[in-house]
């Protein structure tokens, strides 16, 4: 379909200002008294595959956040998650020169939000770790894996933990929970790690004894982070260990020692007086989540061929195949101003949302990107660019999610179809995208800076699927009239 005939500088002029990505079209002018545009639409097929289909270790989970619970769903079974942390000491840190002791510490967990029964009765065991994690420097990205095996780090030779507390939770605090919450906007799990006397090769000792034990031997291990993690704690491993209902997103972790030590008084007599020292699990410092699925319940939604989901964390992705070697064959000659698809959201999940009483999330943002880049993306922590990953937040007018900007990754494709020769059906294969829900992370300004898997309990059905209806691509695109 023509839209009508623009004048050449004058087109040229906004398609630059619209999109720096309309190559080809300063080309055109010297020969060419007016530029056409065009409208053309093809039909791109969808399928639900599983996050690990793309990688079998599960989904990269370097985040702010931790994530800490167990809830079975009807439709997409049993999740489970628990984490590793370790915990940052500042550099130069010391404690105050007349410190006399430290009489109790505590793991807390800070969270504003979670999915499921609030009252759900939980039960969460802390354990050290028995050795410090030494490749954090980016050389082995698969710790950070959703599936990686803990096991080595926080277990003895002999299948022992060094369990350091337990305590019974739920996600709501009915004693402390509405105060907190509304001073702060923060629930909290707070954990005494002093109810125990433990070995930690220095004799029997409480866990506030051990620091302190460690802080008189030498004030160095406290200076930084590294000295503190190989020398006094080389972290905690967090998990349940029994009940189920709820899932916690942890966004604040604190290790806080309540501390003793003397001043003198206004007669010079000493007195004796308390204050409160955190250290806190940072970025500076590892911390990953692993999280478990059932994979029986997933394959079953993945055989339902009439839409596609999206489930997260770890379960279900979108992936889409556009049909690029037909686009080749008809536009290969042709300037791309715009390739634009959406993803329309259906009203329900699954047949069983209706009952089920705790409505999960849905993903507020989505990022789409070729499934053969998928593990460098997030293990180099980039961010999209609109060029070969773009990002589409839920618009609620339209209940979908719409990519605009599609023509500067076709373009790119086209050129390398220009130069190598492959089977039919390669070059659609090759280039198939997934859908990724994700977390944003932003500037003062609201810039969006970062990205990270959504972690979350999201889930989202999604008009498409194999045998479902096939999803629009739309082109616009401007071909040159040229003069005789």
């Amino acid at each position: 379909m023509k839209f009508k005939f623009l004048a050449a500088a004058g087109l040229a002029a906004v398609l630059y200002s619209c999109d720096d990505a309309t190559t080809g079209v300063g080309d055109f002018l010297a020969n060419t008294d007016e530029i056409n545009a065009y409208s053309m639409t093809f039909e791109a097929s969808t399928k639900t595959i599983k996050y690990t289909d793309i990688n079998e270790s599960g989904v990269y989970s370097r985040t702010k956040s931790a994530y800490l619970g167990k809830f079975t769903d009807a439709d997409f079974g049993t999740f489970s998650a628990d984490f590793i942390t370790q915990i940052n000491c500042p550099e130069e840190f010391s404690f105050p020169e007349t410190i006399k002791g430290i009489e109790e510490t505590s793991l807390e967990l800070y969270y504003s939000g979670y999915y499921g029964d609030s009252l759900a009765p939980m039960r969460v065991r802390v354990d050290m770790l028995t050795q410090p994690i030494n490749n954090d420097d980016g050389t082995d990205p698969s710790i950070y894996y959703t599936s990686y095996d803990w096991s080595d780090y926080y277990r003895n030779d002999d299948g022992s933990a060094l369990t350091l507390a337990e305590k019974d939770y739920s996600a709501f605090d009915n004693v402390e929970g509405d105060t907190l919450f509304n001073e702060t906007g923060y629930h909290s799990v707070v954990i005494n790690l002093d109810k125990h006397r433990l070995d930690y090769g220095e004799g029997e000792k409480t866990f506030s004894e051990h620091l302190f034990n460690k802080y008189q031997e030498d004030k160095n291990n406290f200076k930084d982070a590294y000295s503190f993690i190989q020398n006094v704690l080389p972290g905690f491993y967090v998990h349940n260990t029994y009940g189920e209902g709820a899932v916690l997103y942890i966004q604040d972790i604190w290790l806080r020692t309540k501390v003793e030590y003397t001043v003198k008084g206004s007669q010079g007599q000493d007195s004796t007086v308390y204050t409160q020292i955190p250290f806190s699990a940072t970025q500076e410092v590892f911390m990953s989540t692993h999280l478990e699925n059932s994979e029986d319940k997933l394959d079953n939604l993945i055989s339902k061929n009439d839409y596609t989901y999206l489930k997260t964390p770890i379960g279900l992705l979108t992936e889409v195949t556009l049909p690029v070697e037909d686009m080749y064959e008809k536009l290969n000659g042709d300037t791309l101003n715009s390739v634009s698809i959406s993803f329309t959201k259906m009203k329900e999940v699954s047949e069983n949302a209706g009952n089920n009483p705790y409505k999960m999330g849905m993903p507020q943002y989505l990022l789409l990107l070729r499934k053969s880049e998928v593990n460098d993306f997030f293990e180099q922590n980039k961010t999209y660019d609109s060029r070969t990953s773009f990002l589409a937040s839920y618009n609620s007018t339209t209940n979908s999610y719409e990519f605009s900007q599609l023509n500067r990754l076709i373009s790119q494709i086209f050129s390398d179809m220009r130069s190598q020769q492959k089977p039919a059906g390669e070059w659609d294969k090759e280039n198939s995208l997934v859908l990724i829900p994700v977390k944003t992370e932003t500037d003062s300004q609201e810039n969006i800076i970062g990205l990270s898997h959504d972690l979350e309990v999201n889930s989202a059905r999604l008009v498409g699927g194999e045998n479902g209806e096939k999803l629009k691509v739309e082109v616009i695109y401007t071909r040159p009239a040229i003069s005789e």
